[in-house]
């Protein structure tokens, strides 16, 4: 059985700023390939493929099977990219967060689609496929959704480390980017799943709510062949909370030190969850940046968010991690329900005095699934309007018009919010002075233009 595995392309072919490996996939792959499978990768969207070369790439193919992931914000594109492979490929399997979130809802949303798979797909996809290839009973796979029943789930991998390395070998290593890395060659990883916190806005219908973890031996062991195989000298690990158990990030850092390995490496962190000790191994290990999620600078927001974390505890993680040299990347959430434009206004202020490299200002969207959702919909308030900041790809996303807030005021503070962080004469001199190498310029150049034409662009 040939098996093609797609990341659909882009709506439109343009020069993005980021480009990451689909993880997903690839660790699909991993596993099929362990079971003597025939499969192949087409990352349509790193290639920047139009669509009709998208079908040709696909005829030329002629798999038996075409899995394809599909997450909700960009939906269009993998029904799109299902109808094109319907015409050349028997069956089409459809996996990720939107399967996750919406199950047998896809059918209707999409007929070309055959079956679903829920949640982790490497133990459900490998089983199906097995099945499927020995023209065995497949009805009864958990994770598995068909068109007349949604099967019950699979269970979490709880060891991780059984699981064999993403089949890097198969994708186009060399089209991934990513604008905030200070090195060239960059790819992406994950060494835990899961998240036990319980913010109101998160979607963690695939890796859920439990917290697992690779071991550092088996990360390291992950990194060294990458390193030698793609010859990548940057990562970006994908954890929901990279930060979560203190003691192994010691290990993993002491590990990195012991193998002596050289990488430049991004997490994400928890600003209640990092001291001194930690940040000053990270760095030392290779950590060149840390993005916290802060959302708000008001106690009343962060309350509401659900985020366990207090203003205190955020300035003490960034005056810390400052203080190690690692540079920082600072989230926050505009369009709160229980936050006034002038509490928000706040919040930008906060941002400025917490000083991070970078800082994402972005609406509160309730994307399905999440609690925010639910409560969106109960209280009238789900609207989706064109409410970008300058990393949005989407013409119109959801966002949460409650008694505070309407659509022009959400347009207002995002933009306020930009203007105020990044377009001040003593950022932009201070960015100047940080250039280092050509790829530096070229990034920061490139960012620096989509966020003038971004503000100077006309509603």
């Amino acid at each position: 059985m040939k098996i093609l595995l797609i990341n659909p392309p882009p709506r439109k072919i343009t020069n993005e700023s980021v480009v990451v490996p689909p993880l997903g996939l690839a660790y699909l792959a991993a596993v099929l390939e362990k079971a003597n499978f025939d499969v192949k990768i087409l990352d349509a969207f790193a290639l920047q493929l139009s669509w009709n070369d998208f079908e040709v790439a696909v005829k030329h193919e002629r798999s038996d099977l075409v899995g394809i992931s599909g997450m909700s914000p960009v939906i269009d594109t993998t029904f799109r990219a299902a109808k094109i492979c319907k015409k050349y490929s028997k069956y089409i399997v459809m996996g990720g967060p939107h399967v996750s979130i919406f199950k047998d809802e896809v059918f209707n949303q999409c007929p070309e689609v055959d079956f679903a798979i829920y949640g982790e797909g490497e133990i459900a996809f490998l089983e199906f496929i097995k099945r499927l290839d020995e023209n065995t009973d497949f009805k009864n796979v958990r994770g598995l959704i068909s068109r007349d029943r949604v099967n019950p789930p699979q269970e979490l991998i709880e060891n991780l480390d059984s699981i064999p390395f993403p089949a890097r070998h198969l994708l186009p290593n060399s089209s991934y980017k990513y604008v905030l890395s200070v090195k060239e060659n960059v790819t992406t990883m994950f060494t835990s799943r899961g998240c036990p916190y319980k913010c109101i806005f998160c979607d963690k219908s695939v890796f859920g709510s439990k917290w697992r973890s690779r071991s550092p031996e088996n990360i390291l062991d992950e990194i060294e062949k990458i390193i030698k195989d793609i010859k990548v000298d940057s990562i970006i690990f994908y954890d929901d909370l990279f930060t979560l158990k203190k003691e192994r990030v010691l290990k993993f850092c002491e590990e990195i030190l012991k193998r002596r390995i050289k990488i430049d490496w991004k997490c994400e962190g928890r600003a209640d969850l990092v001291d001194e000790e930690m940040l000053s191994l990270m760095k030392r290990a290779g950590c060149s940046m840390i993005a916290y999620g802060v959302e708000s600078g008001n106690e009343k927001g962060l309350e509401y968010l659900n985020k366990k974390t207090h203003l205190e505890d955020i300035r003490k993680a960034f005056k810390l991690t400052h203080k190690a040299g690692i540079r920082t990347m600072a989230y926050f959430i505009l369009g709160i329900p229980n936050e006034t434009y002038n509490d928000e206004l706040k919040t930008i202020e906060f941002a400025k005095e917490l000083n991070p490299t970078y800082a994402q200002f972005s609406a509160l969207s309730p994307y399905y699934g999440t609690w925010i959702y639910e409560e969106a919909k109960r209280r009238g308030w789900y609207r989706e309007i064109n409410a970008q900041n300058p990393v949005d790809k989407d013409l119109k996303k959801p966002v949460v018009i409650s008694e505070n807030w309407d659509e022009e005021k959400i347009k207002k503070i995002i933009k306020v919010a930009h203007q105020k962080f990044y377009m001040k004469p003593s950022y932009i001199i201070k960015k100047l002075f940080e250039i280092k190498t050509f790829t530096q310029f070229f990034n920061m150049a490139k960012t620096g233009t989509s966020l003038f034409l971004w503000y100077f662009k006309k509603k």
